[in-house]
C-alpha cells in the first residue's frame, strides 16, 4: 500500500551541551540564546526557517526541511553562521557557561507521524546527534565551539562532490553506534584537529554476548592419563576432557 505521507528530506537534529545541569534561569537562557542562534544563522545563510517543520525540545529541536532549502547552503554557510554566532557569545563567557552546540544532519525519509516525525532519516539525525563519544568531545576539549556530523550520504552528495567550501580533510570519519543505529558518518569540529578526534574512531566496539547466553570468560582443561602395566612413554594414551 502506498502511503500518501511519504517523502524524502534533509532532517537536522541539534542539541546545547550541558542543558541538565543548570537551574531554572540558566534553562531560559539557554533556550533563548539557541533559538536566537539558529534564527541568526538562517537569516546570514539566505534561508527560510519559517518553512522548515520544527520539533523543539527545550535545549535543542528536530528540524525537518523543505526542498527550497538547499542542502549544500544548509551543510555550509548556516552551520558556518553557527558556529560564528557560537565562537561570539562565548568569547566573553566563562568555560562553564559557554554555549556548545552538536549538529547533525542526514536525507532520507521523514514525514508526519502521530506522535512527531517517522523516517529512516529522523532515526539517523537523532542518532548521530546523540552519539556517546560525541558528548565527550566537550567534556574533553572545552575549546570546541561546535560539532557538525553528517550522515554518509549528505557527506558524499554535498561535500564530496564539491559543493561546499569543505575539503575532504576537514572531516574525520567514524562508525556510531547508538541504540539501534549503526553506520558510518562524518565529523567536522572547527577548533580541533585530527589527533583531538583521533579517539572517535577506536570508539570501543559491542562485546556483549547475544541477549539470553552468558559470556565464556574461561575454559578449564583436564588431562587424564590412563596406564596399563608397567609406564612406559610408548603405552601412555592421553586425552583431554573440557569442563
Amino acid at each position: 500500500m502506498e502511503s500518501v505521507s511519504f517523502k524524502r528530506a534533509l532532517v537536522m537534529s541539534s542539541d546545547l551541551r550541558g542543558y541538565g545541569q543548570g537551574n531554572d534561569r540558566r534553562h531560559e537562557t539557554m533556550q533563548r540564546n539557541f533559538v536566537d542562534l539558529h534564527t541568526a544563522a538562517a537569516v546570514q545563510a539566505g534561508l527560510n526557517r519559517e518553512d522548515w517543520a520544527i520539533q523543539p525540545g527545550g535545549d535543542g529541536e528536530l528540524a525537518v526541511l523543505p526542498a527550497s532549502e538547499p542542502d549544500p547552503l544548509v551543510a555550509d554557510q548556516y552551520i558556518r553562521a553557527l558556529h560564528r554566532g557560537l565562537v561570539q557569545r562565548n568569547d566573553a563567557l566563562p568555560p562553564d557557561e559557554r554555549f556548545r552546540l552538536r549538529v547533525a544532519l542526514a536525507f532520507g525519509t521523514a514525514y508526519p507521524s502521530a506522535n512527531g516525525y517517522a523516517g529512516q532519516a529522523v532515526v539517523e539525525a537523532c542518532r548521530l546527534a546523540d552519539w556517546g563519544p560525541l558528548k565527550r568531545v566537550f567534556n574533553e576539549r572545552p575549546e570546541a565551539n561546535i560539532v557538525l556530523v553528517l550522515s554518509q550520504r549528505v557527506f558524499e552528495d554535498v561535500v564530496l562532490q564539491g559543493h561546499t567550501s569543505y575539503s575532504e580533510d576537514d572531516f574525520h570519519r567514524v562508525t556510531v553506534q547508538e541504540k539501534e543505529f549503526s553506520g558510518p558518518a562524518w565529523v567536522w569540529a572547527p577548533e580541533l584537529d585530527a589527533g583531538s578526534l583521533s579517539h572517535l574512531r577506536d570508539s570501543p566496539k559491542d562485546t556483549e554476548s547475544p541477549k539470553g547466553m552468558k559470556p565464556n570468560i574461561s575454559q578449564r582443561a583436564e588431562v587424564i592419563n590412563n596406564v596399563n602395566g608397567p609406564l612406559k612413554a610408548r603405552e601412555v594414551n592421553f586425552g583431554i576432557v573440557r569442563k
